[in-house]
């Protein structure tokens, strides 16, 4: 068996692919025996595996890390099947929240929505048994989040924004912030301008009371720095047809947004491609939008802002070849 690891993690490596990180463990499987220490991972190293993943939420390639969250899944579920103290059981609960979640978000981008929804129910199990608050409420704002994007038929988005201000009842957390994030986008495309209005100052009055680990964490999926709300801010602004608005704020979050989130970078500048068209500058807005799809995997959120791009074009506009390009990036939109 051990050769045969061996000689498959070699035909990976020649083959020049990715090495899942479960290959490597098992290419390692026997030092536990050489070493005479625990080859399983403690878990203080299973809340390091979860920290290390929520880094790469927002920089790594869409969908590339599916084979290792699997394998970790995986080797998680085998540690809680093991007789625990409490405590490191709830730990182990909150990591397998947090991957389940992490798998949620490529799941979306490689796969079919059902296969998103399933992994999302997980991490709500997962974050519900663990006892830990702050993470329930989190996990249904970005489930919510990912069936607002992916236009999720039926009200289970609204359904899990109330579940997550409920569970937060009003104390200021990170999933709450979220949730009011997700709840101002879909007022903003039910045209509800008040509503929508309103949600934005209860998402700020959040933010201001949110901890500094919070707000000052540019990268991870644990932060929500400025830009964050800008952006958040300006899609709303623009969904309501004030992209001229929603210019000067992202200016300033593309300003702060740090270079290695070019996925971020590349949402602030569709959004600005989408107030260029509402300000009829049509030709500039394409031209932009064009440039910013052609050097990234177009995900669900980028899909949602072109779709509203074509949207926004005057009828005699959707014929220019710069439109029927952008209007076939939305054609592989799966929603569910």
């Amino acid at each position: 068996m051990e050769r045969r690891t061996l000689l498959q993690f070699l035909t990976m490596m020649g083959a020049g692919v990715a090495i899942p990180a479960s290959a490597v463990d098992a290419l390692h499987a026997g030092l536990g025996r050489i070493t005479g220490q625990a080859d399983e991972n403690s878990v203080t190293d299973w809340e390091q595996i979860a920290w290390d993943y929520a880094q790469g939420v927002w920089t790594d390639p869409p969908g590339s890390r599916i084979a290792d969250l699997a394998g970790d899944i995986r080797d998680l579920e085998q540690a809680l099947t093991h007789s625990q103290p409490l405590t490191d059981r709830a730990t182990l609960l909150r990591v397998y929240a947090h991957l389940a979640a992490f798998m949620a978000f490529d799941l979306a981008e490689n796969s079919s929505p059902r296969a998103c929804w399933r992994s999302w129910r997980a991490a709500r199990l997962a974050a519900d048994a663990s006892g830990d608050l702050d993470l329930r409420v989190w996990v249904r704002a970005g489930e919510a989040s990912q069936s607002f994007y992916l236009r999720r038929l039926g009200p289970a988005a609204d359904t899990l924004i109330e579940e997550a201000v409920h569970l937060a009842d009003g104390r200021p957390c990170l999933g709450l912030a979220e949730a009011l994030k997700t709840r101002s986008r879909i007022l903003a495309t039910d045209a509800r301008t008040d509503l929508a209005h309103e949600v934005l100052n209860d998402f700020r009055g959040v933010y201001e009371r949110l901890p500094a680990l919070v707000t000052s964490d540019h990268v991870s999926v644990w932060g929500m720095p400025p830009e964050g709300v800008q952006y958040a801010e300006a899609f709303a602004l623009t969904m309501l047809g004030d992209g001229k608005a929603a210019m000067p704020l992202l200016e300033r979050a593309l300003a702060a947004c740090p270079h290695e989130k070019a996925g971020g970078r590349a949402n602030i500048g569709l959004l600005q491609a989408w107030g260029l068209v509402q300000d009829r500058d049509v030709t500039e807005g394409l031209g932009h939008a064009l440039d910013i799809t052609a050097s990234l995997p177009v995900t669900a959120a980028r899909r949602k802002i072109v779709r509203e791009i074509v949207t926004a074009l005057p009828e005699g506009a959707r014929s220019l070849p710069a439109a029927r390009e952008l209007h076939a990036l939305t054609a592989g939109d799966r929603s569910a």
